[in-house]
């Protein structure tokens, strides 16, 4: 069973929340697994990035940016609909390392039981970015309204 908390967000979040969860992890699990999304003004210490997922087989953090740092220091907002895209990316990180594809510990992508060493890839070029972005742009298209 996969369990969602949220902070931060909105009913209309919360509603792509759970399509984006069936959708994206329709035939698990068969074991828990717990996800935590925090929407807060900026990710760590970078106002760069707009998501960021860290997790395990056992549980995902999820953080996602409400602004973002224009180039002459003025805080912009994500509109709705980036923000949504954003969580649907991250969803599909934590669906990455609820798998075993991805972990915390080096640039590895698993899948159908092969191993590929992503040491050598650009960062829009590592699989579970490519699968991400994919993602993010079905399930907004999709789910957000």
């Amino acid at each position: 069973m996969i369990k969602v908390s949220t902070e931060g967000l909105t009913t209309r979040y919360d509603k792509f929340v759970d399509d984006c969860i069936i959708a994206l992890f329709d035939k698990e699990p068969k074991k828990d697994y717990n996800i935590s999304i925090t929407l807060t003004k900026f990710v760590g210490d970078n106002s760069g990035n707009a998501g960021l997922c860290l997790g395990d087989e056992e549980a995902s953090e999820i953080e996602v940016a409400t602004h973002w740092i224009y180039e002459d220091d003025e805080e912009v907002a994500y509109k709705p609909h980036e923000i949504a895209g954003t969580i649907a990316h991250e969803l599909t990180n934590a669906k990455q390392f609820s798998r075993g594809q991805i972990n915390m510990v080096n640039n590895v992508w698993k899948s159908n039981n092969l191993f590929t060493n992503c040491d050598d890839l650009e960062y829009t070029e590592h699989p579970w970015e490519v699968e991400a972005y994919a993602y993010e742009t079905i399930l907004t298209d999709i789910y957000w309204s």
